[in-house]
C-alpha cells in the first residue's frame, strides 16, 4: 500500500519536475556550459574560451559600474521599502483599518507597466535628467511596486500572533512601547528578514522599471546588473556576456538564499 501511494505521489510531482527541468535547469546548465566557450551571435559555439569570458566581464567598466549603481539603489530601496512597510502594518495590526488596507492593497492589483508610466508622467522631467535624483525616483517606485505584497506578509504575521502573550505581557504591566519592542517584533523577525531578502532580490534582479522608466539614462547613472544584461545579452546579441553574467547572478541568489536560511535557523 505503501509503494503505491509513493508512485502515485511521484505521479503527482512529475508534470512539475518536467517544467522545472525544461524551463530552468536544463537552461541554467546550457547557459553555464557555454559561459565557458567562444559564441557567436547566432549561438554556435566557435572555440573553447575557459575563464577568459568571466575576465573580460569582471575587467569590463561597464560591468563594474553597473554593480556600483545596483549597490546605490539597494541601499536606497531595501531600508526606504523596510521602514515604510512595517510602519504601515504596525499602525495596523490591532484594528483593521478597511479604507488604508484598500490603499496599501492597490499595488498588488495594477500592472507593473501601467504603475510605471502613470509615475513617469507624474514626475517633472528635471527628476529624471539628474542620476540622484532618477535614482532616488526609482527606488521611490521600486517600494509602491513591492508594498503591497510585504504589507500582507507582514500585517499577517502581527496578526498570527498569539493574543494570549500580549494579554499576559499587559498584566505584567508592560507599556504598549515594551510590548511591540520586546515582544511583538521578535516574534514576526523571520517574516521580517523574508521581506528583506525580498526585498534585496528585487533590487539585484530589477530591469522592467528602469527600462519603462529611465532606460538606464541619465548617462547610465540607473544601469543596474540585470539593466547591463538585458542590454548586452538581448539588445546587443552578446551571448557571451549573457551567459557569463547569468551564471554569476545565479551564484550570487543561491548565495542570499543560502545566507537567509543560515540566518532564520539562528
Amino acid at each position: 500500500m505503501l509503494s503505491i501511494k509513493r508512485e502515485r505521489g511521484i505521479l503527482f510531482v512529475l508534470p512539475a519536475l518536467f517544467i522545472a527541468i525544461l524551463f530552468y535547469i536544463y537552461p541554467l546548465l546550457h547557459s553555464l556550459i557555454e559561459s565557458f566557450f567562444l559564441v557567436n551571435h547566432s549561438g554556435k559555439v566557435i572555440s573553447f574560451a575557459g575563464l577568459d569570458n568571466y575576465i573580460a566581464l569582471l575587467k569590463n567598466p561597464s560591468f563594474s559600474r553597473s554593480i556600483l549603481q545596483t549597490i546605490k539603489f539597494a541601499l536606497i530601496f531595501v531600508p526606504l521599502n523596510t521602514l515604510l512597510t512595517l510602519s504601515a502594518a504596525s499602525l495596523t495590526r490591532k484594528r483593521h483599518f478597511k479604507i488604508a488596507e484598500y490603499i496599501f492593497f492597490i499595488p498588488i492589483a495594477l500592472p507593473l507597466a501601467a504603475l510605471s508610466i502613470l509615475f513617469k508622467e507624474i514626475l517633472p522631467t528635471w527628476v529624471l535628467s539628474n542620476g540622484v535624483y532618477a535614482l532616488f525616483a526609482l527606488a521611490i517606485l521600486g517600494v509602491f511596486l513591492d508594498f503591497g505584497l510585504d504589507y500582507l506578509i507582514l500585517s499577517i504575521s502581527f496578526r498570527n500572533i498569539d493574543k494570549s502573550i500580549l494579554e499576559a505581557a499587559e498584566l505584567d504591566g508592560a507599556s504598549e512601547r515594551g510590548i511591540y519592542l520586546h515582544i511583538e517584533l521578535p516574534l514576526i523577525k523571520e517574516m521580517l528578514l523574508a521581506t528583506i531578502f525580498l526585498a534585496i532580490k528585487d533590487a539585484l534582479l530589477i530591469v522592467a522599471p528602469i527600462l519603462l522608466l529611465t532606460e538606464g539614462g541619465p548617462f547610465r547613472s540607473t544601469e543596474t546588473i540585470m539593466f547591463y544584461y538585458y542590454t548586452e545579452a538581448f539588445r546587443g546579441g552578446n551571448r557571451g556576456v549573457g551567459n557569463t553574467l547569468s551564471t554569476l547572478l545565479v551564484f550570487v541568489s543561491s548565495l542570499i538564499i543560502y545566507l537567509s536560511m543560515r540566518i532564520r535557523k539562528r
